[in-house]
């Protein structure tokens, strides 16, 4: 009886240290994703803001 008790409480620690494993390395790939995603959107801010500059210069340059 209380060996097979043992068993189930090992693999019950078996189960949850790979459930455990399994959610740090999803959160891992979140967090890089996150910073990707954060990178590409400083890269494409920073381009809409040079594209609005450009464009505010054309309108000066069209004002008499």
């Amino acid at each position: 009886m209380l060996e097979a008790e043992l068993e189930q409480l090992e693999q019950r620690i078996q189960r949850l240290a790979a459930a455990y494993r399994q959610a740090r390395l999803e959160a891992r790939r979140a967090q890089q994703e996150r910073d990707r995603m954060v990178a590409l959107n400083n890269e494409l801010r920073r381009r809409i803001e040079g594209i609005v500059e450009r464009v505010r210069l054309l309108e000066t340059e069209q004002d008499p």
